[in-house]
């Protein structure tokens, strides 16, 4: 695969940076809320989360938007 949403397979964006060992998952606590909100909040809707719908919409977005908005903007 080689779309947006892939920025570790795309050429011409350098070395993947893993994560390291004592790094939170979130960096602030507003974060945590917000993912379990959004979590919450489409498995109420839809009756239950598809991740490779929610994903398809991701990689639909146009570049701009996908770069510019960041994770918790997307």
């Amino acid at each position: 695969m080689d779309g947006i949403a892939d920025m570790g397979g795309t050429l011409g964006w350098g070395p993947l940076h893993p994560p390291q060992r004592d790094e939170p998952v979130f960096a602030e606590g507003w974060q945590r809320k917000a993912f379990a909100l959004a979590i919450l909040s489409s498995r109420i809707a839809s009756g239950g989360i598809n991740t490779d719908a929610f994903r398809h919409a991701l990689e639909r977005l146009d570049r701009a938007a996908y770069l510019d908005d960041g994770y918790f903007g997307r």
